[in-house]
């Protein structure tokens, strides 16, 4: 009997055990420990990226000015030539003959005023003896003025000459490249003909792209002087990153910016000057432009791993000082290596999460685990 009632006390028992089990509150799980760094102020250099493209300082035609077969060209395609190297002769006989001409009339101009000169002298002597008249003193100083006349004419017939002939030998206005001769010896050439061929310089090269207006105006802002002048901006650096990604290793500057704003598209044209002494950029190219101040300025950084973004915006998990996490949203600017540039949703000093973002939501208690940088912060 007494082993019956064993039996029935049992189920009982547990049953009265596992309603005080349940009636125990659950245990509260241990905050999350999470990695964060600080929103600081920094100096930076302040850069902004344009796309850009190449072009030649200087940008000639090669044209033929007078009329004659092509005798010689005297470069190869592609190759560079230095200022007045001879690039082409025209056939010179014709235009030296005009000029032997030309001198032959000067000379008999100059006889025939010798001549002219000596008669009005002898009528200057005769005329107060009265051996000669009036009207023939007026002839002979009509016969000197006459002969000056002509002077001044076969002098300029001689300058016209010897233009014409030393265009026959055709120079190299200036230092570059050459292009494809558009013309081969025995071709008549002239005037009309159109161009023989083209020279580009190389050294420097110039890159044209468009400045937002905003870019503008903060440049100018930070540069303001008594006498504000384009040359204040040249202090900016700029450097070019080829269509392939490689980072052309000579630095230029801005030596150009537009007279206007252009309404439709809000930008103004503006020109760097590129040293380029081994030929390696070309007119044409499309490159990235890179402007990069000289001068250092302050600014707040947050660190590229706490960013994140969703259909608001860019925002950060900020540690608060209860170690509870929060949102905040940012606005950010440009980024420069691990770090982004806030420029507004946060202030200095803010803890925001690196490590650890998949495991907190705002709201959450954390446990700071580690603070990025406090090392060498502390050190230095």
């Amino acid at each position: 009997m007494s082993r019956l009632k064993l039996l029935i006390r049992a189920p009982a028992v547990c049953f009265l055990l596992l309603l005080a089990a349940c009636s125990e509150p659950p245990s509260t799980p241990p905050p999350v420990g999470v990695v964060v760094d600080t929103v600081r102020v920094e100096p930076y250099q302040a850069q902004s990226v344009y796309v850009g493209r190449l072009v030649a300082r200087d940008d000639v035609t090669i044209r033929a000015s007078v009329n004659g077969y092509l005798q010689e060209r005297s470069f190869n395609e592609g190759e560079q030539v230095q200022a007045g190297d001879v690039l082409y002769v025209i056939d010179p006989s014709e235009y030296a003959a005009a000029l032997a001409i030309a001198r032959a009339d000067l000379a008999s101009a100059k006889a025939n005023q010798t001549n002219a000169q000596r008669n009005y002298q002898r009528g200057l002597e005769l005329l107060p003896k009265n051996a000669i008249s009036q009207v023939e003193m007026d002839n002979l100083t009509a016969q000197k003025l006459d002969a000056d006349a002509r002077i001044e004419s076969a002098q300029a017939q001689v300058t016209a000459a010897e233009v014409n002939l030393g265009f026959t030998t055709i120079k190299a206005p200036i230092s570059g490249r050459i292009g494809r001769s558009q013309v081969s010896p025995g071709d008549l050439v002239g005037p009309s003909s159109g161009d023989l061929t083209t020279l580009v310089s190389i050294d420097p090269i110039e890159a044209l792209f468009q400045v937002s207006e905003a870019t503008y105006i903060d440049q100018i802002s930070q540069r303001v002087t008594a006498n504000p002048t384009v040359d204040d901006l040249k202090s900016i650096e700029v450097t070019l990153e080829l269509a392939d990604g490689l980072q052309y290793p000579e630095v230029g500057q801005i030596d150009y910016f537009g007279n206007r704003i252009d309404a439709a598209t809000g930008t103004m044209e503006a020109r760097a000057r590129i040293p380029n002494p081994y030929g390696l950029l070309v007119p044409g190219q499309y490159v990235r432009v890179t402007l990069q101040d000289t001068a250092l300025k302050d600014g707040l950084f947050v660190p590229l791993a706490a960013v994140q973004a969703d259909q608001q915006g860019a925002f950060v998990l900020v540690v608060t000082e209860d170690g509870t996490v929060q949102r905040s949203n940012a606005e950010l600017g440009e980024r420069l290596d691990d770090r982004v540039l806030v420029t507004g949703g946060l202030q200095a000093g803010n803890r925001v999460i690196v490590r650890g973002l998949q495991q907190v939501r705002p709201g959450m208690p954390v446990t700071i685990t580690a603070t990025v940088g406090v090392a060498a912060d502390e050190g230095s």
